[in-house]
């Protein structure tokens, strides 16, 4: 066993990490977070405030925020870029589909959305950060039907984008039309990702057990009431 994986029974935060450890074939075992969070929160190395948490056995590590526990698989692996500003390009943008997760949800869930800010945000906000994703895979050479964000070989950007693209179409599906108008790049690279056979073998057992579920609990609810 190389990992343990803790979060709950929800794509959302732990599809990030989950289609990594897929990708790159480690052995790892699903807990649900209840077991560590929040009772036990602050007994484990390196505690963290909310799941996932990712435990390496090798070494006997605990990893919290979902960006912090990528970097160190994309490392573990080789699955960052080589050049210097690139190794860079690849943090920041999972750190950007963290604020992606942090601001489609209200803030964490802070308020339910309403008909007026969600229709703002969605028009706005959302739309720019697509155009901001599709910018930066367009810089790096990638086509609606080739290429990667950051290059020429598959990265754990690319994990992370198709982490946040792939699950939010699967689960809200009225969000497609969304980003195939601001991102058909993103649209694409999202495709072929969730078509490499390890990732597609996981997906159709998830999907087939979670449904269209997301996040869960009244943010979840907010959101589907939203998009009607």
């Amino acid at each position: 066993m190389d990992y343990k994986l803790f979060y709950w029974d929800l794509p959302f935060r732990g599809n990030f990490v989950q289609l990594m450890l897929e990708e790159v074939g480690a052995r790892y075992q699903r807990r649900h977070a209840s077991e560590i969070y929040p009772e036990h929160g602050l007994a484990i190395h390196n505690p963290g405030m909310a799941p996932p948490y990712l435990y390496e056995c090798r070494s006997q590590t605990y990893f919290a925020q979902m960006p912090a526990c990528l970097m160190h698989l994309g490392r573990e692996y080789d699955r960052l870029p080589a050049p210097s500003e690139l190794h860079t390009l690849a943090l920041k943008t999972i750190l950007d589909c963290n604020d992606v997760l942090k601001e489609i949800t209200n803030n964490n869930g802070l308020l339910m959305w309403q008909k007026e800010p969600w229709e703002q945000f969605r028009s706005q906000r959302l739309r720019r950060w697509m155009q901001v994703f599709e910018h930066t895979g367009l810089a790096h050479g990638l086509k609606s039907g080739d290429g990667f964000l950051l290059g020429s070989q598959l990265s754990v950007a690319d994990i992370a984008v198709t982490a946040l693209f792939g699950t939010l179409l699967h689960c809200l599906p009225p969000l497609r039309e969304d980003l195939l108008a601001a991102a058909p790049g993103i649209a694409g690279l999202c495709e072929r990702i969730e078509a490499r056979p390890a990732i597609r073998t996981f997906l159709q057992k998830q999907r087939g057990e979670y449904g269209s579920r997301y996040c869960g609990g009244q943010i979840e609810d907010s959101l589907r009431q939203m998009l009607g």
